[in-house]
């Protein structure tokens, strides 16, 4: 998983489109193109498929005829990316029940990824002193 989050103010509207496609925003799914309306148009159909305790598979994707299965299964997976949507055997779905539950699953993995980089960065530091240390430096202690 690879998470890009973007800083973008919140929209006042509560239209589930209009924060749908916030969330694409946020997670910089959003381009200039109108391909970047499919990832909009697939989240909505993951977040329907949910809410009926399904999933779906890409090709029952509905987006316009002329683009190509291919195209639809790229966006999928810029989807999967953000940590959002998963994929159980040929099915798509959201991550969890719900956007909020998928919201907190990821921000569990994130912390738990970030407890790894602090991990490692506290052995850095704890190497980096005993390398000073070591060196006839003196660490004042107070």
């Amino acid at each position: 998983m690879k998470i890009t989050i973007q800083s973008v103010e919140r929209p006042d509207s509560t239209e589930p489109e209009t924060l749908i496609r916030w969330l694409c925003e946020v997670f910089g799914l959003l381009g200039v193109d109108e391909e970047s309306a499919i990832e909009e148009q697939i989240l909505t159909e993951l977040i329907n498929a949910a809410y009926r305790n399904k999933g779906i598979s890409s090709s029952d994707i509905r987006v316009k005829p002329s683009i190509a299965r291919s195209t639809v299964i790229y966006h999928l997976n810029r989807l999967i990316n953000t940590g959002l949507i998963v994929k159980r055997g040929r099915q798509y779905h959201l991550r969890a029940t719900d956007i909020s539950r998928s919201i907190e699953e990821i921000e569990y993995d994130l912390n738990r990824e970030l407890m790894k980089i602090l991990d490692a960065a506290r052995a850095f530091d704890s190497t980096m002193l005993s390398k000073r240390l070591g060196k006839g430096r003196r660490v004042k202690i107070e």
